[in-house]
């Protein structure tokens, strides 16, 4: 069973092809720059891919708040829950503001301000699951840390059990040194019904729950180990 992910921030889809290369099957996309959702079309011809079931939704994320756009996005979400049961939200707001090579404006800034657009869009319509992607300053950054733990609280308030790690694509093979800060979300009775009872005074999941390990290719001490060669 293919359950039915809602990606954000889609850029040009490697994300969404990594869930999909994983199972999952990319209903709905949203993007803001025409150029990135142009390149993810022609690559989803490219490699044969079927449409998203909902299409594309070229436009700022923040217009789904709005009521009219909510309510389409909740009665799509409706939808697909009849069918699969599961829905899974994706998405990685853009971080130069909490990037510490970039404007470093936090979350007051224009960009920063659109990863509490999407938690806030999470809380609204309650998928199944969701999965935040940013840049390690968010998770690092003193100042910017103060806002990730307000997202996540936000988060546990509205019926999410958490679990996040520090990965850097080197550990799964990659040949690009690139640290992210990834957080997953379940709500809590979809925990109960696979079988998971998370008592209601904890808002992580225990340590070893989540597969965090297991498609690790390469530990950072085993990379670090390794004799490059300095050309």
């Amino acid at each position: 069973m293919k359950f039915p992910i809602f990606s954000f921030f889609s850029g040009t889809g490697f994300l969404d092809l990594g869930f999909e290369l994983g199972g999952f099957n990319i209903a709905f996309v949203n993007e803001f720059q025409s150029s990135f959702l142009k390149s993810y079309k022609h690559s989803r011809e490219a490699l044969k891919m079927a449409l998203p079931e909902f299409g594309y939704h070229e436009g700022d994320i923040s217009v789904l708040l709005e009521s009219s756009y909510q309510a389409e996005l909740k009665e799509l979400i409706r939808t697909s829950k009849i069918e699969k049961d599961i829905v899974g939200f994706i998405g990685g707001p853009p971080c130069p503001d909490f990037s510490v090579g970039g404007k470093n404006r936090g979350s007051e800034g224009e960009n920063g301000k659109l990863s509490g657009t999407y938690v806030e869009l999470i809380c609204q319509q309650k998928p199944s699951f969701f999965l935040f992607e940013n840049v390690k300053g968010l998770w690092r950054t003193k100042k910017h840390r103060e806002f990730y733990e307000e997202i996540k609280t936000k988060l546990h308030e509205n019926g999410y059990v958490t679990t996040e790690r520090l990965i850097n694509s080197l550990e799964y093979g990659v040949p690009q040194q690139r640290e992210r800060i990834i957080l997953v979300g379940f709500r809590r009775d979809l925990l109960l019904d696979i079988g998971y009872k998370i008592e209601d005074n904890v808002n992580t999941l225990p340590e070893g729950l989540f597969p965090w390990e297991n498609h690790i290719k390469y530990s950072m001490s085993e990379i670090l180990s390794f004799p490059f060669c300095e050309c």
